[in-house]
């Protein structure tokens, strides 16, 4: 954990939000909250089962999630 203050403990979630932002959201306009709800849960579902990222071997969340579980659940056997 960094210092009061210090922005490092935000920083994950800051990087998500605005890729919620740029790779979805930019300039949309929703009439209610309910279809701005369904898009960032789409999104959501979208980033974790699909969207491939660089730093996790260029995998979904998801499948990085399993392979670590996998390869853990086998190191504890």
């Amino acid at each position: 954990m960094s210092r009061k203050g210090d922005c490092w403990d935000n920083a994950v979630t800051e990087t998500l939000l605005g890729s919620l932002k740029v790779e979805r959201l930019h300039g949309m306009r929703f009439d209610t909250r309910r279809p701005a709800k369904d898009e960032v849960m789409d999104w959501i579902a979208f980033y974790n089962h699909r969207r491939l990222h660089s730093t996790l071997e260029y995998s979904s969340p998801m499948a990085f999630e399993k392979k670590w579980l996998a390869r853990h659940i086998g190191l504890a056997a």
